[in-house]
């Protein structure tokens, strides 16, 4: 396989780093390639330093700002930019995840409406996102918040 020098680095940060989220970013990709027809590209952004996209964000739990890198940032064929921060298992309940999901509806609120994205989660057999100021997120109880979006009506 052939990378550019972007996927290079994309490609090196992703597949041999080593933590929890792992496997759940991996079937994101998964996802997203099986959309291959409706999405000119996607992006693994990285987590940390300025050669990467962030979004500046209030911690509640550290009580301070800090900034958040959402994991993907895709081009979809009808040309609007999507961006998508894949969570799973506690991490999408954590209340962190919400001040990220507050921020980046914010943000994508602010970029207009070629723009799309939120905190991702797979639930029942489906990729479902929040784009909502005021997120929440218990397992099991997706279908029952109107603020949980089916990413299969973007494509």
């Amino acid at each position: 396989m052939i990378l550019l020098p972007i996927m290079q680095k994309c490609h090196k940060n992703f597949v041999f780093k080593d933590y929890k989220g792992k496997d759940n970013e991996f079937n994101f990709i998964k996802y997203l390639e099986s959309k291959g027809k409706k999405i000119d590209w996607w992006f693994k952004n990285g987590n940390q330093g300025k050669e990467y996209f962030a979004i500046k964000y209030f911690n509640n739990a550290d009580d301070k700002e800090a900034l958040f890198y959402p994991d993907f940032i895709i081009r979809f064929k009808s040309g609007k930019m999507g961006i998508f921060d894949p969570k799973s298992g506690n991490i999408a309940e954590d209340p962190e995840t919400a001040d990220k999901s507050k921020a980046l509806a914010l943000k994508l609120k602010k970029l207009g409406k070629g723009f799309v994205g939120g905190i991702a989660v797979f639930e029942n057999g489906v990729w479902n996102y929040n784009n909502s100021e005021k997120y929440h997120y218990q397992k099991g109880k997706m279908s029952q918040d109107k603020n949980w979006l089916s990413m299969e009506k973007l494509f």
